[in-house]
């Protein structure tokens, strides 16, 4: 074909284009049960627009340097207008000072961390990074709060069973309970004889406060018994309040810190967790709950046996990390109202079980969805981050913008070509949760340095 003919052919064809893109109604057209669309004149006719976010690696440096600064002008500026900031109530930046106390005083008497979230934390990604460094600087050792029988596998603690245990979920991982005994960790495995519990540090070698246990605590109802061998010795597994009807806290202590421990139990019971902490310092716990919006606790689980937990140990910080699950389906004012209401409702139970515990919102990461044949933010994620921000606001908790904080509106698109978020462009890889923990840990760092200085403290090093 001569070239003459091909251009006229070419541009026949992209007259035909124009005359079907101009004719075509905007909305597309539906014929059966299938929504036809097609672009317009202005979207044929323009380049496709690459995403103008930053490199992820360059935004983050520039977050890190931004949370360094000793001087006040630099940290007011940093907590009234960076993306990585807290959004605290009230904007008191003083909000985490009890927290920052009991951090301090976590070697002479110890303290919780506990994180929820969804699937964005499966395989103890992000806690683990905050726990080595919150460990490192305050003392503590060990993975913190784990279950019986592990369905999701964790890098940092190693685990199996003697046999198979019943296991249920409060959340869509496996089969419910209509009395709502879940525990603690919004799952329950139920004994009925006797089984070996078994969990060893694994070979991470980046967490090494992660890989030993000095006190093991198995969080239990029922009639049974328990022991824990380790390092050669097998120790009797008690309750020092001395417990014998709802929840109880079997626990024993090593002479001397083991990396592998073994739990025999014999009985009927429900075992709601297994802690595997140091007798001091700080404990940061790790429970993901894949497919959760973080509407189980008020509504699904039975408050006596969530209640005991945060009576018996010293929760300084409780992390919901959730949202996520929930934008796709969140496309009218009535479904995110009742979202709304609904997490209102799971704080509010929270901070009525515990007073005293600082609580921090995170809100869901960028999240990209194919909208007209090219990847874009969700549509509904900004209307739902703004909602989740007002029921923070509302109930006088912290809240943090992880979606700001790595850089906003399609964002993820750069995760994903950096390799920091996987190609469901929705979960982060290990490298990527490693980069949000870092972006966590140093915004808490910074607050805490102000801290100090405002009380006349030195600082601990986090390195």
């Amino acid at each position: 074909m001569k070239a003459r003919k091909i251009v006229i052919f070419i541009f026949g064809v992209l007259a035909a284009l124009a005359v079907l893109c101009a004719i075509f109604p905007e909305d597309g057209i539906t014929i059966g049960n299938i929504h036809y669309e097609f672009p317009t004149l202005d979207e044929i006719l323009t380049v496709a627009n690459e995403p103008s976010t930053q490199n992820p690696e360059d935004f983050l440096a520039q977050q890190l340097k931004a949370t360094s600064t000793s001087d006040d002008k630099e940290f007011k500026k940093f907590t009234e207008s960076n993306p990585a900031r807290f959004h605290v109530p009230g904007n008191d930046i003083t909000y985490f000072d009890d927290l920052f106390d009991a951090m301090e005083n976590a070697k002479s008497e110890p303290m919780r961390v506990l994180h929820y979230g969804d699937s964005q934390l499966e395989g103890d990604r992000i806690s683990a990074e905050l726990r080595e460094k919150f460990q490192t600087a305050f003392g503590g050792s060990g993975v913190g709060m784990v279950p019986a029988i592990q369905h999701v596998g964790a890098m940092t603690v190693v685990q199996s069973a003697s046999r198979k245990l019943p296991t249920y979920f409060s959340y869509p991982m496996g089969e419910h309970l209509r009395n709502g005994r879940y525990g603690i960790m919004s799952q329950v495995a139920h004994l009925n004889g006797s089984v070996q519990l078994t969990y060893r540090a694994s070979n991470l070698e980046d967490v090494p406060h992660s890989k030993t246990y000095s006190k093991v605590t198995m969080v239990c109802c029922g009639k049974g018994n328990a022991t824990l061998t380790a390092n050669g010795t097998t120790l009797p597994m008690t309750d020092a309040a001395g417990t014998t009807e709802g929840v109880k806290f079997l626990t024993a202590t090593l002479h001397s810190p083991a990396r592998k421990v073994s739990i025999n139990a014999n009985g009927n019971m429900e075992i709601f967790a297994v802690l595997l902490d140091d007798t001091n310092g700080i404990s940061v716990d790790n429970v993901p709950m894949r497919g959760c919006s973080g509407t189980v606790f008020a509504h699904v689980t039975d408050r006596k046996t969530l209640e005991p937990f945060f009576k018996r140990n010293k929760v300084s910080l409780l992390i919901l990390q959730y949202g996520g699950n929930s934008v796709p389906y969140l496309k009218s004012e009535k479904r995110m109202r009742k979202y709304k209401e609904s997490l209102l409702a799971q704080i509010i139970l929270f901070k009525a079980m515990s007073p005293e515990t600082k609580i921090l919102f995170i809100g869901p990461a960028d999240m990209s969805t194919n909208v007209k044949g090219k990847k874009e933010t969700y549509p509904q994620l900004e209307p739902t981050i703004n909602m989740l921000q007002e029921v923070c606001n509302e109930t006088g908790i912290a809240f943090w913008n992880l979606y700001d904080a790595m850089g906003g509106h399609n964002s993820m698109i750069q995760w994903v070509k950096a390799g920091l978020a996987g190609k469901d462009y929705v979960h982060f890889t290990r490298d990527g949760a490693s980069e949000v923990a870092d972006m966590l840990f140093n915004t808490f760092l910074m607050y805490y340095h102000f801290y100090c200085k405002r009380e006349g403290k030195t600082p601990k090093d986090f390195h």
